[in-house]
């Protein structure tokens, strides 16, 4: 039975794992370490996290459908958004930096003071069921 726990020593035992010994059922593994690679060989799991849904094409889907089916129809009935195609436009354009600073204020405020109310279990974005 191969030992599971050697550590590679070197680019060319890394490069021999991932040529030769890696067994793969889906795509996690080489991500993992391509990510680690590009972010000199070091990350946090919510930066791992954030980088798989980047190459997630199926969560990508998942929430511009969610996109369409809700915030965006909500906010277009109130003239605050516009949307063309798949490009979606914030009605005023012309914000001062002290309005845009002001707007993400309160946008954070509420988004906190939803998720103290209801929990973050139940304001958390559902992913896709798999």
């Amino acid at each position: 039975m191969p030992d599971l726990k050697r550590v590679p020593d070197s680019a060319s035992d890394l490069i021999e794992f991932l040529q030769e010994k890696m067994s793969m059922s889906h795509i996690y593994q080489p991500l993992l370490i391509k990510i680690l690679v590009e972010t000199g060989g070091t990350a946090t799991i919510r930066q791992l996290a954030l980088r798989f849904l980047d190459q997630d094409e199926s969560q990508i889907q998942y929430y511009e459908n969610r996109i369409k089916q809700m915030p965006l129809r909500v906010l277009e009935k109130h003239g605050i958004v516009a949307k063309s195609s798949d490009l979606v436009c914030l009605n005023e354009k012309k914000l001062s930096l002290e309005q845009k600073a002001h707007i993400k204020m309160i946008c954070e405020e509420k988004i906190q003071h939803h998720v103290a109310k209801k929990g973050l279990r139940e304001c958390a974005l559902k992913p896709m069921a798999r």
